[in-house]
């Protein structure tokens, strides 16, 4: 294919741009902790309670108040169990011991827990066999966190392993940034979303369905908005109708510059552009641009372009507009190449990949047509190559990007 003799924009430079000119749109409401996760602090979050919230024992033992560490002394039991749940007036005398159980609020006098497998019980009396100097054995009042303490920044998302601090800090509502609203429009008049079987007229819609249920796991609200065929005036229609209803429009299709592109046609004309045309493969002829208020990106129609696109530039730009501070950037892993590649300057490129957990390799897949949607099935992520000129060999690193970090 002959190279495009348009100037593309870099993929970095597009990056600078989208977090010069995206600016937070959502308002802001408070939820449940319950129902958090994905969503984005509008406000600091600070501890109500210290955590642990009591000095209490980390293991099941005996509670000991020494006067000096020594393995053949003495301790003389108390009559009782510590238990979780239960306070207690106890207090330990020097040389004084009482059984504990994991969560147990400690008693006065104590100077460490000891493991029970370590002693020997006897008429009312312990005795060590075997002595541990490592550890007390104690959870201390706010080790973990302290109230006031602050614990999570505004713009920072929810992930599920923030619910266990939330939940311990006392704060069973969060602040958010409301869920973008979201509408997504595919284009073509290829495209039928009844049709129950191939023809030589239509195709099936392969691509809402994935982007819909990746706008779900970045907590978007998705607006339904249906199709719309090669009519400049239908899409122009389509769009105005549905601007009030939505925070962001996202369409499939059309942003090329051929004919019948009438996604790039309609934007370039009545919209303020942002960018497009992108230094990337697959994805580019991706346009973004701002109408009114509402910004709108414009993926290929291609459903491998417009994953890719999705996840490497939909991602991080939702994120900054419904709130996120800080640029999404996915997890990326140096890894051993199982491939031969050499690829030209001028374009970041992304390689349907499949990593090998069990020898370290990854391989890519062997054909690059974006429409070959069976690629994205039999890979587990992509491999990113930057946009100089590079020789890859079998057994060289390259970047690995699994596709659970998008998630």
């Amino acid at each position: 294919m002959t190279a495009p003799k348009f100037k593309l924009t870099p993929l970095l430079k597009l990056f600078s741009d989208l977090k010069t000119e995206l600016k937070p749109v959502s308002g802001r409401s408070r939820v449940s902790v319950n129902s958090s996760v994905n969503r984005i602090f509008s406000k600091d979050i600070f501890a109500k309670y210290d955590n642990p919230p009591f000095d209490n024992s980390a293991i099941d033992g005996f509670a000991i108040n020494e006067e000096t560490r020594s393995i053949s002394r003495n301790f003389s039991l108390l009559e009782g169990l510590l238990r979780p749940g239960f306070s207690s007036n106890v207090v330990l005398k020097k040389n004084e011991g009482i059984r504990i159980l994991t969560g147990a609020p400690i008693p006065c006098g104590t100077t460490r827990i000891i493991f029970k497998e370590n002693t020997k019980e006897h008429d009312q009396k312990i005795h060590f066999v075997q002595e541990d100097y490592k550890e007390s054995n104690i959870r201390f009042k706010g080790e973990d966190f302290k109230k006031g303490d602050l614990l999570f920044k505004k713009g920072n998302q929810i992930r599920i392993t923030d619910l266990p601090v939330l939940i311990g800090s006392g704060n069973s509502f969060v602040s958010i940034f409301k869920p973008l609203k979201v509408g997504l429009i595919t284009t073509g008049n290829e495209l039928n979303p009844n049709i129950k079987k191939q023809s030589e007229s239509f195709i099936f819609d392969t691509n809402s369905v994935p982007l819909k249920t990746l706008l779900g796991y970045w907590g978007c609200s998705i607006i339904n908005i249906e199709a719309v065929g090669d009519n400049l005036e239908l899409l122009r229609k389509k769009i105005f109708d549905n601007l009030e209803r939505v925070d962001v429009l996202v369409t499939t299709g059309g942003v090329s510059t051929g004919q019948e592109d009438f996604v790039s046609q309609l934007l370039n004309r009545e919209a303020q552009l942002i960018n497009w045309r992108i230094a990337i493969k697959p994805g580019r002829p991706f346009i973004c641009a701002k109408l009114g208020t509402k910004y709108i990106f414009g993926l290929p129609g291609n459903p491998v372009a417009a994953f890719i696109c999705a996840l490497i530039v939909l991602r991080p730009s939702l994120g900054r507009i419904g709130g996120e501070k800080a640029w999404f950037k996915p997890l990326s892993i140096k890894t051993k190449a199982n491939f031969k590649k050499y690829k030209k300057p001028g374009r970041t490129e992304f390689l349907r990949a499949n990593f090998n957990r069990e020898n370290g390799f990854v391989s890519i897949y062997p054909f690059e047509g974006s429409g070959r949607i069976s690629s994205l099935s039999w890979s587990n992520g992509i491999v990113e190559l930057p946009e100089q000129e590079q020789n890859i060999k079998r057994g060289d690193l390259v970047d690995f990007i699994p596709y659970e970090s998008f998630f």
